[in-house]
């Protein structure tokens, strides 16, 4: 019998106090996706099997929503963030998206429960 395929997963989780428009948003959480893109193959080789693997499985991604503190905690515990410049919707600097990079889905959990989706 075949052991079964980790189920990897990319979580990117959006500051739900933004008002951000659908595009702004959708281009927030890009600029995470090629952010963590570039550090996971540039800087984490220890991390490109499982990179590898996510990308081979389809590269599943959930999009979340949660409060700015939660954020915060996030990226004290190392994770990407993406600031935005302010050029229109919200004041530059601000916390838009933290991502994670691919991981198992159970190890993620630690991180990401309770969150809602966007």
């Amino acid at each position: 019998m075949q052991a079964s395929q980790p189920d990897y997963v990319q979580y990117y989780v959006v500051n739900e106090e933004l008002v951000m428009s659908k595009g702004k948003t959708a281009a927030q959480v890009a600029h995470a996706a090629t952010m963590i893109t570039l550090h996971v193959l540039l800087n984490e080789p220890d991390k490109h099997e499982s990179f590898q693997s996510w990308l081979n499985a389809g590269q599943k991604k959930i999009v979340l929503r949660a409060a700015p503190q939660e954020l915060h905690r996030l990226t004290e515990r190392g994770f990407l963030s993406i600031r935005d410049a302010g050029h229109t919707e919200i004041p530059a600097g601000s916390l838009t998206v933290v991502v994670l990079p691919p991981m198992e889905k159970e190890a993620a959990q630690e991180f990401v429960s309770g969150f809602k989706l966007l």
